[in-house]
């Protein structure tokens, strides 16, 4: 089991809070979006978002840039490499093979896989 050490970076969390993540990523290939570890742990989403960097950043998950088009808002219809930046414009949506021009036509969020399990200390 791999163990991420804060140094101070995710001091927000209380310790009930890590080993809530600690459960939750307790399991090889486990994955979590921000909005549901915003909700597992009473946080905002844009504190979720900063444990799926750190836990880019450490490499202790592979994380993907889901693609969402209005063909079908609550279903990803593409993913890509976070850090890759985003997709090329035009792009076209493989489910219904519309050329998107305007970002403002996508929605996006970030998936983890965790690695390994994933101890929070």
């Amino acid at each position: 089991m791999l163990s991420l050490q804060w140094h101070q970076r995710l001091d927000f969390l209380s310790s009930d809070q890590k080993a809530k993540l600690s459960k939750h990523f307790s399991k090889p290939d486990q994955t979590a979006m921000a909005h549901q570890l915003a909700v597992l742990l009473g946080i905002d989403y844009t504190h979720a978002l900063e444990i799926l960097v750190i836990l880019e950043a450490e490499g202790l998950c592979e994380n993907q840039l889901l693609i969402y088009h209005q063909c079908e808002p609550d279903v990803p219809v593409g993913s890509i490499p976070y850090g890759k930046g985003f997709p090329n414009l035009p792009w076209s949506c493989p489910e219904c093979d519309i050329e998107v021009e305007d970002y403002d036509e996508l929605l996006f969020d970030i998936l983890a896989k965790a690695k390994e399990p994933i101890e929070f200390a």
